[in-house]
């Protein structure tokens, strides 16, 4: 018996990547400007930032429901695998719920992880389930393991803009024009049930770095024999990512290489907005 490993797009895995690795892929949607796109299916990070910065009004997501996620469970037992889904962390998005509203249907056959995460923090979970599926682990026990590894993996954020907290409102229009001046990037972080805090504000990119890594550092470092993943709200291409690893070889040494590095998507891109760098990873103490 295998392992059907389901995802959805809250990660930013590819579809391209989740078809080479044979993982179930739930899109969740995005509207923006009137009309709905099935993130990383229909609309891609680079028309979606190109879109959100063009518009004004606040984009909105909405979640996977229940009958698609039926539909994925449904045909992977009937083909005879045992299901391993991981999702956007519940206290972020419903989809966790969904998930597992229809997970009742097939008890002892799927097993659903709330990530507690999103982005690059669910591509951490992601990574480590696809090597123990591919080791020949069982689903109960990749379940064990990831809830184990949940509850330790790190994420944090650094924002390029306060104009997508404005819109989304979560700050003032005057803290957001306040913060510009000052060019203030805040650094945010998942806390233990999954939501979002702040761990503080920097003022320019480099000393948002110090912050980003001394957040890093405050957790013990980083465990390399686990994933580690960076996603980047723009163009890999344009230099920021370059930039931020420059300025973090204490951090990562000679490990660069082994780092998972992507695009952010929609689904957390229109909370934080274009320019916006997420670090994930499980501490090393």
């Amino acid at each position: 018996m295998s392992v059907k490993i389901i995802v959805d797009s809250a990660s930013d895995i590819k579809v391209t990547f989740a078809q080479q690795q044979n993982l179930g892929f739930a899109p969740l949607r995005t509207i923006l400007a009137g009309t709905e796109y099935r993130d990383g299916i229909d609309i891609l990070p680079d028309e979606f930032f190109e879109k959100l910065e063009a518009n004004k009004e606040v984009a909105r997501t909405s979640q996977v429901n229940v009958s698609e996620f039926a539909a994925m469970y449904e045909e992977a037992v009937n083909a005879g695998d045992d299901v391993i889904v991981i999702t956007i962390s519940s206290g972020l998005s419903g989809t966790y719920q969904s998930a597992v509203i229809a997970a009742a249907d097939y008890p002892g056959r799927v097993y659903v992880i709330d990530s507690l995460s999103a982005t690059a923090g669910e591509q951490v979970l992601i990574e480590q389930a696809i090597r123990l599926r591919d080791a020949g682990k069982s689903a109960a026990d990749i379940f064990a393991e990831l809830d184990e590894m949940r509850k330790k993996a790190r994420l944090f954020v650094r924002l390029e803009t306060l104009e997508y907290l404005k819109r989304g409102g979560r700050i003032s229009k005057t803290s957001a024009a306040v913060g510009g001046l000052l060019n203030i990037k805040p650094i945010l972080t998942l806390n233990g049930e999954g939501k979002l805090e702040t761990v503080g504000k920097a003022r320019g990119i480099n000393m948002s770095h110090k912050m980003l890594n001394d957040s890093i550092r405050s957790c013990g470092g980083i465990d390399f024999t686990k994933p580690v993943v960076i996603t980047y709200a723009g163009d890999l291409a344009d230099g920021t990512v370059q930039k931020y690893l420059e300025d973090s070889k204490d951090i990562y040494g000679d490990h660069v290489d082994q780092l998972t590095i992507g695009q952010l998507g929609c689904v957390i891109g229109t909370h934080s907005g274009p320019g916006a760098i997420v670090v994930s990873f499980v501490p090393a103490e």
